[in-house]
């Protein structure tokens, strides 16, 4: 038998991910268009989403039970901030200020503080006790529980702080809160661009230690702050700036910002975007970043956009399209534990009059998890020559594993 001998050939495929198919429910008709638009999203234990949110006339509470949505009234006033325990059970900050917390039977509500509260950031320590960030004018304050009793800390003091504040606990439960002042202002004939400073407070040996993060002329907004499995930060920036000197358009970058333990690193996910809102910012259970936002076309319409970290580069899908109306509506996304994200939203009613005041909740999630399409392999008909001996090797990618199997053929001869 004559002996052959053969050479493989190994092609690495590099993997494609498939286009993500998009899952979108209303989950309720009746959300209010009047207030501060918030809808924060968790997932449970079992990656089913709850949404917090402000209804008509009351706050509600939307949770997924598998084949549809319970949805419970609250309180009169609007929704901020929406966390869940190790039971699955929800905690939500709302009002000015209020903490409301479900015991397995009803919610218990309590007043954290009667000063007025626009907007607050919560997060539940290891024992479930709620934490909570908010600001009141010029004044930064953080809010912890302890029995029934509120302790209420004044973070930092400034002539004016924004609104928005993100609080997160580490895994020791010392909490980082993240919020900005603002630097300077322009103006412009048709509006003008506000600059802030970014600033990052952590409670560190019985003191508040603040440091500015961000410091810059053209930074304009920062988004949430979350903290990966090393406690690192990691958050959302915009620049802004102005089309062109003769056309005075806003026009945005959004950046993705996180700490890597010596310093700042700063990407561009999107470049000259007019924003409908700076977005909203997660990590997968591999600590990739995902990041939902709504950019616009000031005239007829807005993109929900949902952008992941592929690795090497950001990679970039329309969601929905919706009515340029919502404007300045914040979205939220979160990662469940598969790698799925969800995302809640505000969406304009069909054939209603501007200006609406009532609004859909909309809830969107995709299934990122199926095998990533691999560059296919041709098929090819093999044909059997003369020979005494055939061998031939046939290879199969399958993600970045290659199968090789060999067939031998020995061809029958008549003597």
């Amino acid at each position: 038998m004559l002996l052959l001998s053969m050479l493989l050939l190994v092609f690495c495929a590099v993997p494609v991910h498939a286009e993500l198919v998009w899952d979108i429910q209303v989950v309720d008709e009746n959300a209010s268009g009047i207030g501060n638009w918030h809808c924060p999203i968790a997932v449970d234990a079992d990656n089913n989403p709850h949404i917090a949110y402000s209804g008509a006339p009351k706050m509600r509470y939307a949770s997924w039970n598998g084949t549809g949505w319970n949805i419970q009234q609250i309180e009169y006033a609007d929704a901020h901030d929406l966390a869940l325990d190790a039971d699955g059970n929800p905690h939500i900050t709302f009002g000015s200020l209020a903490y409301a917390s479900w015991t397995g039977t009803k919610w218990d509500i309590q007043t954290v503080t009667t000063n007025h509260t626009v907007y607050s950031s919560l997060a539940l320590d290891s024992s479930g006790n709620p934490h909570i960030a908010y600001s009141i004018g010029g004044e930064l304050k953080y809010a912890s529980q302890s029995g029934s009793n509120w302790n209420i800390q004044t973070v930092d003091t400034s002539p004016e702080i924004n609104y928005g504040v993100s609080l997160a606990l580490d895994l020791n439960d010392t909490p980082y809160i993240m919020y900005s002042t603002p630097s300077s202002y322009v103006d412009r004939s048709i509006g003008g661009l506000r600059f802030v400073n970014v600033k990052l407070a952590i409670w560190n040996n019985s003191r508040w230690n603040v440091e500015t993060v961000l410091a810059s002329s053209n930074f304009g907004e920062f988004g949430n702050m979350v903290l990966d499995s090393k406690g690192y930060p990691h958050f959302l920036a915009t620049h802004h700036r102005y089309l062109s000197a003769e056309i005075p358009v806003k026009v945005s970058d959004v950046l993705y910002v996180s700490w890597d333990g010596s310093a700042w690193n700063i990407q561009t996910v999107a470049s000259n975007v007019t924003l409908a809102n700076i977005g909203f910012l997660a990590l997968g259970p591999d600590g990739s970043p995902h990041i939902a936002y709504t950019a616009c076309d000031l005239i007829s319409s807005s993109s929900l956009i949902y952008t992941r970290w592929t690795g090497t580069a950001w990679e970039n899908q329309t969601v929905d399209n919706m009515d340029v109306r919502i404007t300045n509506t914040p979205n939220y996304l979160t990662v469940d534990s598969d790698g799925n994200p969800h995302i809640s939203y505000l969406e304009v009613p069909p054939e209603i009059p501007d200006n609406p005041r009532i609004l859909y909740l909309m809830y969107a999630t995709a299934n990122a998890t199926e095998p990533a399409e691999a560059t296919p392999t041709p098929e090819v008909t093999p044909t059997f020559p003369d020979s005494t001996l055939l061998i031939v090797a046939s290879a199969i990618i399958i993600g970045t594993v290659i199968a090789v199997t060999v067939y031998v053929w020995k061809k029958k001869t008549r003597h």
